[in-house]
């Protein structure tokens, strides 16, 4: 069975202002491509997101660093979709776009409301976590969480309680930032707030925001989550991934998924697939969406791993009858018409 939960890169960008402000450090440093940071909307194994999290304390020497960077840990920060789960009225209606929004950034997770008498728990839960990395990952969503309310109710608004997942890190900072008893190990990462907060609005008043306007090639991007046990879907996002790190290769594939060459192969045996058919119909997809956004032939066949551009005219051609000219020609006359 492959299982595979995604994050957003986009998702990253309040991690990486926060590392570079405080620590000096830029996520290229932690051996990621920079094609791949320049595209908000590309997925990342969740895995591989895991691994810079243990990578990132090494690199600052420092296991708390997560609470370090906690002012720049805000959906303000992660985009043009992180500020809008947060430009509502008032703090329900931005918990709630939140709970049901950000499965769009981070697959396989959770985020939902458990209300007990006069207690709400603000509940992230992720079965995908594990590890070291997974106290950071906890304590990350705890800081958005509480950065929400405090949004909402004012900077010196504090939590009734916060659990966190994984292992206890020590430092007086994360007390000082929370402010309320702090419990970890705990299944799932949880803020608790009185639900009085939800029934009676907010006590700053919140800046009148412009909608936000979305394209349909923005919208494809933001809407190909995947299930974690959907096969093709998986497939699709960790060929698409892989091609980062140069043209994609059976081993790097079975790598990331957690299978052996031959494993991987009599998978996609089952389900009818070859992998270079496979890799081949992904890259092609690939590139109609670049050449939608205006890139050229020569740079899609860059940003898609081919060693020239006759390659990838080659293989574009085999799938789509045209070469990838004659096809970027037909969609700008179809624009014209």
């Amino acid at each position: 069975m492959i299982n595979i939960a995604f994050i957003r890169t986009t998702f990253l960008k309040p991690l990486e202002l926060g590392l570079q402000k405080h620590y000096g450090i830029g996520l290229a440093e932690l051996g990621i491509p920079a094609q791949l940071l320049k595209e908000p909307m590309s997925l990342i194994p969740f895995n591989d997101y895991l691994q810079w999290l243990e990578q990132i304390e090494e690199l600052t020497n420092d296991p708390a660093y997560m609470i370090k960077i906690a002012a720049d840990l805000t959906f303000e920060n992660i985009g043009p979709i992180g500020k809008w789960y947060v430009t509502c009225p008032d703090l329900a209606l931005a918990f709630r776009r939140i709970n049901y929004g950000v499965s769009c950034l981070q697959g396989g997770a959770s985020f939902h409301g458990q209300q007990s008498g006069k207690i709400v728990k603000w509940v992230y839960y992720n079965d995908y976590a594990h590890g070291r990395a997974a106290s950071f990952d906890s304590l990350k969503i705890a800081i958005l969480f509480t950065q929400v309310t405090r949004n909402y109710m004012g900077d010196d608004y504090v939590p009734l309680k916060i659990e966190l997942s994984g292992a206890e890190i020590i430092d007086p900072a994360i007390q000082q930032f929370f402010g309320c008893p702090i419990t970890w190990q705990s299944p799932a990462t949880k803020v608790w707030l009185n639900l009085s907060m939800l029934e009676h609005g907010n006590q700053r008043p919140l800046p009148i925001t412009k909608p936000i306007l979305v394209s349909n090639l923005q919208l494809d991007d933001l809407l190909n989550m995947p299930q974690p046990l959907d096969l093709a879907k998986v497939m699709f996002e960790i060929i698409n991934y892989s091609r980062y790190y140069g043209f994609p290769t059976l081993d790097f594939i079975a790598e990331k998924i957690g299978l052996s060459r031959q494993q991987l192969q009599r998978r996609l045996h089952d389900n009818g697939w070859t992998f270079t058919s496979m890799t081949n119909y992904i890259l092609c997809n690939l590139a109609i969406k670049y050449m939608l956004s205006g890139m050229s032939i020569e740079m899609i066949a860059t940003v898609l791993s081919y060693s020239n551009v006759q390659s990838f005219s080659k293989a574009f051609k085999r799938n789509r009858g045209l070469t990838p000219a004659q096809y970027q020609q037909q969609l700008l006359e179809r624009s014209l018409n």
